[in-house]
């Protein structure tokens, strides 16, 4: 059954119960009435046929049968029938009947009789006539109201019949009109072919269910190029970069195969060929590293991470790394008692500043690089300053584009990627990084994270 079905189906199912309902309470208000209407007329009869029966101690047959099947009974205070008129003996007169009279002076009640459809209804009235207790009982049916509820009941079955049916068959169109628009999505879904990377779905703008549809699913294709072109982008770049090193090795290997005669020469060549595997295995790393932040395939575990225990931790494996490099370190006064914590990975939030400051130590070693920690702007602030060569302004909007690397830094090893993956991993813990001119020379750049919530 197509969702169409259903929603006609239920809509049907919904209104089928609310006509029942509104037919029951209509049945049962009319029922109501009837009954008390005709308790009414029964009462009225009673009293005129008291005042009759007080004034010449008979009633005439002629005022009493107004009523279909009517039946007049007086009856004295020893229960005996003084007289009956139109009596068709279906009443037993029972003592519990004349107790009921006599005790309420005025009893309404029902019995089977010989009606064909309902039942026969009776009014018995307790009166004095000359000092005498009377009882007068009156039993009719009700042809004209059991008629009625009759022709109540067939036409409120037809009208439900026909209700449903028009309701049913409105609810199908309907339902089909507000549908159609889904089918144009899925159709234009379909013919999405494998060469139009930049489709998107229409009805973005609509603001219906079907706006919300489209918007989320051309998110997803948004998404899926994204990942598509990252995934091209890796391939070009490993295949690119990776070719110059393993050409390198390729030459050493065959080179000393052909042409080393001695161990030490072969020992060196190996050599040479370990640094070059290494720069390949360094190279393929970042770049695995970036694929997986590119791509969210790693999936971070975010905890309050310490800030300035994740820059001594930075600083103290730059030491062992740069010996004869200087680094100095210094906190703001003003944060010596707060709590430096943002909200993300440690290891991540480590291996981007590991990667700033091992590039601010390649390109101005040996002079000093300064790192400081300080609150600016309602985040947390980190600065790495660099007396190196600094970024030239045609490099600067290129900064962190994955294997790009700056004019004047050919000449210091390295890939390009540090900080291409520090970029990501900032973005990813919702920070920013920016570069500055460090006057007279080399770089500044700032590292803001936002204030832990718990901070």
């Amino acid at each position: 059954m197509s969702l169409r079905q259903k929603i006609t189906f239920a809509f049907i199912l919904l209104a089928a119960l609310s006509l029942m309902l509104f037919s029951l309470y209509i049945y049962v208000a009319s029922a109501r009435y009837r009954v008390e209407a005709f308790q009414e007329r029964l009462r009225n009869k009673a009293l005129a046929t008291r005042e009759i029966y007080e004034l010449h101690d008979k009633v005439a047959e002629r005022i009493i049968t107004s009523i279909p099947e009517q039946s007049e009974y007086v009856f004295d205070e020893n229960d005996h029938m003084i007289f009956s008129i139109n009596d068709v003996k279906d009443l037993n007169f029972s003592k519990e009947l004349f107790d009921r009279i006599r005790k309420s002076k005025e009893h309404y009640f029902q019995y089977q009789g010989d009606a064909v459809w309902g039942y026969k209804e009776g009014l018995g009235f307790a009166f004095t006539a000359k000092d005498k207790p009377r009882i007068i009982i009156i039993t009719a049916y009700n042809t004209s109201g059991f008629r009625q509820l009759e022709n109540l009941v067939s036409l409120l079955i037809w009208g439900n019949i026909v209700s449903l049916i028009l309701i049913g068959l409105v609810g199908y169109l309907v339902v089909g009109a507000s549908f159609r628009p889904f089918k144009q999505l899925v159709a234009e879904a379909e013919s999405i072919q494998g060469h139009e990377p930049d489709f998107r779905l229409s009805f973005q703008d609509d603001p219906t269910e079907i706006g919300v549809l489209s918007k989320a699913f051309n998110q997803a294709l948004a998404r899926i190029q994204t990942l598509s072109s990252l995934q091209k982008s890796f391939i070009s770049y490993a295949s690119h970069e990776l070719r110059t090193p393993m050409a390198a090795v390729a030459g050493i290997l065959e080179t000393s195969i052909t042409y080393d005669k001695s161990i030490e020469t072969v020992r060196n060549n190996l050599k040479m060929a370990q640094r070059e595997l290494q720069k390949a295995t360094q190279l393929l790393s970042g770049l695995l590293q970036l694929a997986k932040l590119d791509t969210l395939q790693l999936q971070v575990e975010h905890a309050n991470c310490n800030l300035l225990d994740i820059c001594f931790d930075a600083i103290r494996l730059m030491e062992s790394k740069h010996p004869e490099q200087k680094f100095s370190f210094s906190v703001d006064p003003a944060m010596v008692n707060q709590l430096v914590e943002v909200a993300g990975n440690e290891q991540l939030l480590r291996t981007a500043l590991i990667n700033v400051i091992d590039n601010a130590s390649k390109f101005s070693s040996p002079e000093k690089v300064e790192i400081s920690l300080s609150a600016a702007e309602g985040m947390w602030l980190i600065e790495v300053k660099d007396l190196g060569i600094g970024i030239q302004d045609g490099d600067r909007p290129r900064i962190g584009e994955p294997l790009y690397r700056g004019q004047n830094a050919r000449q210091v090893e390295g890939f390009g990627l540090g900080l291409a993956l520090t970029r990501r991993i900032v973005d990813h813990h919702n920070g920013r990084i920016q570069f500055l001119p460090n006057e007279p020379q080399g770089t500044i750049v700032q590292i803001f994270f936002p204030v832990s919530p718990a901070a």
